[in-house]
């Protein structure tokens, strides 16, 4: 029987080898593909591309053209990432039934009712001819990988050809992550459900006037993080006179679902005028985060106001209804699902004035949606022209085709400036925000347009030397325009500033500490205030008098104050957070849906400020006991067992991990994670008591970087897992031990290149 190696480096499960020889034998598996020194190209390249490798696995390509130098890239996402670029790209089609069976057909179904696909297809239109050319040079480069390349393990245990790759392809990548990153939605619908209900109203959506009033840009009044959103990532930049060396520093680490293979390939890119590093979306050309020769930059999510819900009341014949004085009448659409093994199925959908039909209520009511990001996007173009700007003036002018998803860009430049900047289309509305549903049957709701560019907040320079965000609010409630959204109360980022704040001068060092922070305030402050309670058990006495608020994975007591906060809660909240999210989904393993199987996500990082603004009315010695029992019935008998690390845990996620025979092989150890919901390094997971234990993380850091854009060389990065997308790949998962250790590795110029190849046109 297989086991991991002695010096706990190894996550591979028990079995892996075992089962990858019995693979082998069958001859559905195969060694990863060795790279040529010369690959000879017929097609769709001008001059020699040369790749580097450094010792983990990053490349640098360097071209003499950039359509060259992003033909390489498509090159290499496509023999690295085929599968999870064919899986990225069936997601947002509602295409996944096809490949893995009828168990997606839930997924499917919902995806076909948002008609993404239509969206992408048209998404060329809003490109300049350039960016045409730029992105289709990475198509062919993709389909030439696709073409060399043997079928990706995954894709011969399905018996499943890989079609070729497309524009459409490369855009519908755009459209799935920018609808898993606006969920604003979500909280409409939760606050629509409980409108009859003012108590449970008011803890899901009410002020906590004890949150951190911490807002992105400074002086513009007081925050409110309406239906907090409990996940996000952090970014910060200083300038030089906050910095040992003299000039501006930046990080990111964008918190994202943890997954094998990574959800980002990192490399460096050279070619004409473009010379981009950081990390890069398999399937899309360019680098999404990262730095070039002149400016650096790092996104957080903003989830702003670009959702709402309409509740439209319909006509007997149940496709026509009222619209003011006027008659509307649904668009049907009919949808063929195929079905891997069985009969294809028809999904009739609907489409009305104000966007797709998502759902029907039990007396025939329609829910429909209206999202900014039903038209054609244009984040291609601005990918392109964030990666060749080379000042603040020519980073704004590419971010004003970043429509969705609006995210929060921080920046520093080589000549030692730093700004910040709010990217997105924000819809405006007569009246608003709509909370709830909005009525369908009049014109008055509709949206008036959208935000002139010029109105975005943003900051160049500013006073303070620094600019934060961590999902918290972007301005406060007299600022005007006012941005109303799903925004985090502020914990990290409040965290993040005093971090900032504590040292005079700042360098790589101090900034890993700051992305590796595992300091919880809320939770630390839930623990002095049950000490000051007589009545506590002398057990958890004993343990929590020596927290100091660190949520390691060593610490019991992060696990007994989170069982403590979800037994305090009242038992009216409980049952109204256990209801399925629609009333005809059965609710199942979260990610079943692309929506929330149940309302707990409603809650989030709102559990902890809750229980300590209303803690005189918590039956304390209930509390206790509840969580003392639900500890020991999960966990064991001995509470110095229940350490965090064994309740909350990471495993990184493969389709196949779902599959008992094939786990060994694609899947990895899960990992005990440190942090909670309010620490700078988060590791978000789910309160939902009904959800087995360990409680595995939904939302970590994904990559970390600390850019240096006066000094390239010293730009260090970290990504989660490994570069390669094959199971038998050293590069599969070889960075989990440097991401859990907090190690960084040199990206840009100061990679250390250690083997290479040469993709050269055929003459």
């Amino acid at each position: 029987m297989d086991q991991p190696s002695s010096d706990g480096r190894d996550f591979r499960l028990p079995g892996f080898r075992r089962t990858g020889r019995l693979f082998r034998w069958l001859g559905v598996l195969k060694s990863p593909p060795r790279m040529a020194r010369e690959v000879i190209v017929e097609q769709g390249l001008t001059q020699p591309v040369e790749v580097g490798w450094d010792m983990v696995g990053v490349p640098h390509i360097q071209a003499a053209t950039m359509r060259d130098a992003l033909f390489a890239q498509g090159y290499l996402h496509g023999r690295e990432r085929a599968f999870q670029m064919d899986l990225s790209r069936r997601l947002p089609a509602g295409r996944l039934a096809e490949l893995l069976g009828e168990s997606a057909l839930p997924y499917d179904r919902f995806m076909r009712r948002l008609n993404l696909s239509h969206w992408a297809k048209e998404a060329p239109d809003t490109w300049s001819e350039s960016t045409r050319q730029y992105a289709q040079s990475y198509v062919n480069g993709v389909n030439l990988a696709f073409a060399q390349t043997p079928l990706p393990p995954e894709h011969r245990f399905l018996k499943q050809p890989l079609l070729p790759w497309s524009l459409d392809d490369s855009n519908l990548l755009v459209y799935q992550l920018a609808w898993t990153l606006n969920t604003i939605w979500t909280a409409k619908w939760g606050y629509d459900q409980v409108q009859e209900l003012a108590e449970i109203q008011e803890w899901l959506f009410g002020s906590l006037p004890d949150a951190p009033n911490l807002t992105i840009i400074p002086g513009t009044g007081q925050p409110f993080a309406w239906g907090s959103i409990g996940v996000g990532s952090n970014n910060w930049v200083v300038d030089g006179a906050h910095t040992k060396d003299g000039t501006p520093l930046l990080a990111n680490d964008p918190h994202l679902m943890p997954q094998l293979p990574s959800i980002w390939y990192e490399m460096f890119v050279e070619g004409g005028s473009l010379a981009a590093f950081g990390v890069s979306l398999p399937g899309a050309p360019g680098i999404v985060i990262g730095q070039n020769r002149d400016i650096a930059w790092g996104v957080t999510n903003v989830d702003p106001d670009v959702q709402d819900l309409y509740r439209i009341r319909m006509n007997l014949d149940g496709v026509s209804y009222a619209r003011d004085d006027q008659t509307g009448e649904l668009t049907v659409r009919q949808e063929v699902l195929k079905v891997r093994g069985k009969p294809d199925q028809i999904l009739t959908c609907y489409d009305s004035h104000v966007g797709p039909i998502i759902h029907q209520e039990q007396d025939g009511t329609k829910i429909a949606l209206a999202w900014t990001g039903f038209q054609p996007l244009p984040i291609m173009q601005a990918i392109m022209g964030l990666n060749q700007a080379h000042d603040w003036e020519t980073f704004v002018s590419a971010l004003a085709k970043w429509w969705v998803p609006a995210q929060n860009f921080v920046y520093a430049d080589r000549n030692g400036h730093i700004g910040y900047l709010c990217a997105g289309q924000i819809p405006t509305r007569n009246q608003g925000p709509y909370l709830g549903c909005a009525d369908g049957n009049t014109r008055a709701t509709e949206w008036t347009g959208t935000l002139d560019w010029s109105q975005m907040p943003r900051l160049f320079d500013p006073p303070q030397g620094y600019a934060i965000s961590a999902n918290n609010p972007v301005v406060g409630q007299t600022s005007d325009p006012y941005l109303f959204g799903r925004y985090s109360l502020g914990y990290r980022a409040a965290r993040i500033e005093s971090l900032i704040q504590a040292e005079a001068l700042h360098d790589r060092d101090s900034f890993a500490k700051i992305q590796a922070d595992v300091y919880s305030d809320p939770l630390y402050r839930i623990g002095q205030k049950l000490l000051q309670w007589g009545d506590l058990p002398d057990e958890w006495r004993n343990l929590i008098k020596s927290f100091d608020g660190q949520v390691t994975a060593e610490s019991s007591v992060p696990t007994m104050l989170y069982l403590f906060m979800v037994s305090a809660l009242p038992d009216s909240l409980k049952k109204v957070l256990d209801r399925p999210f629609f009333h005809d989904v059965e609710p199942s393993l979260p990610g079943t849906h692309p929506f929330p199987e149940r309302f707990w996500g409603l809650l989030g990082e709102r559990i902890g400020p809750l229980v300590l603004d209303r803690w005189d009315q918590i039956d304390l010695g209930r509390a206790i006991e509840e969580a003392t029992k639900s500890g020991i019935m999960v966990l064991g008998p001995e509470m110095s067992q229940w350490t965090w690390g064994k309740a909350h845990q990471a495993e990184v996620f493969h389709p196949f991990i779902q599959v008992k025979l094939l786990k060994p092989l694609f899947g990895r150890r899960s990992l005990p994670m440190s942090g909670d919901l309010y620490t700078p390094q988060q590791a978000a997971f789910a309160l939902d008591p009904q959800l087995p234990w360990p409680r595995m993380v939904a939302f970590m850091p994904s990559y970390r970087q600390i850019m240096a854009p006066a000094h390239p060389s010293d730009s260090v990065a970290v990504h989660l897992t490994g570069q390669s997308g094959h199971p038998l790949s050293p590069h599969y998962d070889n960075l989990l031990i440097p991401y859990l250790t907090g190690q960084y590795y040199a990206i840009g110029p100061g990679m250390d290149t250690q083997s290479w190849f040469v993709l050269k046109p055929k003459t």
